[in-house]
């Protein structure tokens, strides 16, 4: 009976130039700048931008079934071979998609010798197609082959290069040393073709996850895998000559890159607070104040470097910090269309939302795509927030959708002091419609550019929820003049069915109407709308100028007597 077959080549070796390399400490490779906040706001700082391992340039965790391995990678000693190992690592090579079940195949430890190595990077845990309970390992897909560059020590914890009997062999097999195995150092040696190439170490204390695949029982199935550590497979299954299957392997269903320092932060007054998410640090604006924030880096070794900085937390001035427009998304042109201006020297931090089944409305869109767009043209899409590169970010910022068929993009953008513009997109995937919003949030932590502006365009159907709905949100402690207005007619000629007389009514956070506009030239604010240089072009249309306090508001635009047609509702901060 085959118990066990493999698509391979195979990579070995059988079996002092220097000793393992020494530590050296953290460094600050800029300095973080002093900033100033409003009460409540919250400001993100990238410290991979701000400290750096000396000599640790990346770092990666295997996660195995057996537990995690955490391995430095010594790049500024090894270049070759660490660029060549997160090669594999970045490019997905350790895993592959098996095309007999259609799960993810990863790889294993093909091999384990103990008091000397453990290793893998070999083979994929792939099932036979014409007996999916068992296994039938393929190798891994490798680059072409590396140079060698032996020179630092094959001591116990270090990780290595295997190879076949060139010395410039090496492709996706590695091996981790159980033991001091200085013999495998010398290059002289001939069974060592050239020396091992040990490019990494194992950190954080996980050696204890190498030493227990160690302990798992081995079996002899001939070469590759003559020391072939299995999970619950016993001797008697191996004399009976049962197959192997895939959850009997030391597999490694994760491996992926980590960072190389840990941090940690302190604030000395409770007017700033600060937490470190990750690689970032959280500074949240309490109240009026200051304090000076440290903050600590710590290497794999425990060598620290620290560094400070002074916030100021000032009043803040009343400003639109949250924008948002409901409507039915339709196809093609019924998309929903959100505008939005800034103004300002300096770029904003933006979150920008599309939003569908959390809003809990019937007919709500299933699964909302979200497209951002500046003058030229797309700068982000996104379809599932929880599928950014920055999600963290997201959740950090208390701004991550409820939904995960939900999308979000968290971006900085440049803003200019003549207005920059920007638009986002929201359509159904799969050509989805229903009802759904879009969201544009300040998330700037103090002063800069300003979020002027908010205008949506959409159809307007005679009842709700087919109406159009623009909310926003005044920040800061003083009062903002605000101006609504609701277009039909005056909306370009090449859109049909525009709505012919729209009405607007403005609800403040309890929902209560606190102004209603029919035709903005009745307006008792119809002057102060007119020197605003924002005044509807049209008679019919409608428009509201109100000084409003700090807090949540509601626009809603529909037709007069039922009408129905295509609209637009525009917020603008004045």
């Amino acid at each position: 009976m085959t118990r066990i077959a493999f698509v391979l080549t195979a990579a070995f070796f059988t079996g002092i130039l220097s000793a393992t390399a020494q530590n050296t400490p953290p460094v600050v490779t800029s300095q973080i700048a002093d900033s100033t906040g409003y009460p409540t706001a919250q400001r993100s700082i990238d410290l991979t931008t701000a400290f750096a391992d000396s000599d640790v340039t990346a770092a990666v965790r295997l996660t195995t079934v057996l537990g995690a391995i955490d391995i430095a990678l010594l790049g500024q000693q090894k270049p070759i071979t660490v660029a060549n190992f997160l090669n594999y690592v970045d490019q997905g090579r350790y895993f592959k998609i098996d095309p007999t079940n259609g799960q993810l195949a990863s790889s294993f430890i093909h091999r384990s010798v103990p008091g000397f190595v453990i290793q893998g990077g070999g083979f994929l845990g792939t099932v036979n197609p014409a007996q999916p309970a068992n296994l039938l390992a393929t190798q891994v897909a490798t680059f072409p082959s590396i140079q060698n560059e032996p020179g630092l020590s094959n001591v116990r914890g270090t990780i290595a290069m295997a190879k076949t009997s060139q010395p410039n062999s090496a492709t996706s097999q590695w091996f981790i040393n159980l033991a001091n195995n200085t013999g495998l150092d010398d290059p002289n040696n001939p069974s060592n073709t050239g020396g091992f190439t040990v490019f990494g170490k194992v950190v954080n204390n996980t050696m204890t996850v190498a030493d227990a695949i160690a302990a798992v029982p081995r079996y002899n199935f001939g070469s590759p895998v003559d020391s072939w550590p299995l999970r619950n497979y016993t001797v008697a299954d191996y004399n009976s000559g049962k197959p192997v299957a895939v959850s009997n392997l030391v597999s490694i269903p994760g491996i992926a890159r980590i960072p190389t320092l840990t941090f940690a932060a302190t604030s000395n007054n409770a007017n700033v607070s600060v937490a470190v998410s990750g690689t970032n640090l959280l500074v949240t604006a309490n109240q009026v104040g200051s304090a000076l924030i440290t903050v600590t880096a710590t290497d794999f070794d425990g060598a620290t470097v620290s560094q400070s900085f002074t916030v100021n937390v000032v009043p803040a001035p009343g400003r639109l910090v949250q924008l948002s427009t409901r409507m039915q998304i339709g196809t093609g042109d019924n998309a929903l269309i959100g505008g939005f201006i800034m103004r300002g020297a300096a770029s904003k931090r933006l979150m920008v939302r599309a939003i569908g089944p959390s809003t809990n409305i019937p007919g709500a869109l299933a699964d909302p795509v979200l497209e951002l767009h500046d003058s030229n043209g797309i700068i982000a899409t996104n379809d599932n927030w929880g599928d950014a590169p920055n999600k963290q970010e997201m959740i950090d910022a208390q701004l991550a959708p409820t939904s995960p068929k939900e999308s979000g993009i968290l971006i900085t953008v440049p803003s200019n002091t003549t207005n920059a513009f920007y638009t986002a997109v929201v359509t159904g995937a799969n050509s989805g419609t229903g009802l759904g919003l879009v969201e544009v949030y300040d998330i700037d932590s103090g002063p800069g550019s300003t979020l002027l502006n908010i205008s949506t365009r959409g159809p307007i159907g005679a009842v709700d929820p087919n109406i159009l709905i623009a909310g926003f949100f005044v920040g800061g402690s003083e009062s903002k003049q605000i101006l609504v207005r609701a277009v039909g007619p005056s909306l370009p000629p090449g859109i049909p069915n525009r709505l012919a007389n729209p009405i607007l009514e403005l609800h403040n956070s309890n929902g209560t109407p606190t102004i209603t506009n029919d035709d903005w030239m009745t307006s008792p604010d119809k002057t102060a709308i007119q020197n605003s240089g924002l005044a509807p072009s049209d008679p019919k249309e409608s428009a509201v100028l109100q000084l409003l306090p700090a807090g949540p508001y509601t626009a809603i635009v529909r037709g007069v007597n039922g009408g129905t047609g295509v609209a637009s509702v525009e917020v603008y901060q004045l």
